[in-house]
């Protein structure tokens, strides 16, 4: 049994990420995941030189960016 509520989820095709925004019910704090399936994504766990712990950069589609409302629809970046 899934302890995940989705709020919005995406599917992608051709290549394109798929990605999933939820909440857990049985979490206590106040979060919510969000799942991402097909980017490439840079992880630091330990402090560098370059990026401090717990730095994730990710490489998003314009198109994925647009979905997650991250920028406007009509933004061409």
């Amino acid at each position: 049994m899934s302890t995940k509520s989705s709020i919005k989820s995406h599917h992608g095709n051709d290549g394109e990420p798929s990605w999933h925004l939820y909440r857990d019910v049985l979490e206590k704090d106040n979060v919510v995941y969000l799942e991402l399936d097909g980017v490439q994504a840079d992880v630091v766990m330990i402090d560098s030189i370059w990026a401090k712990a717990g730095t994730v950069l990710l490489r998003l589609p314009i198109a994925t960016a647009m979905q997650l409302g991250l920028l406007p629809p009509s933004d061409p970046a």
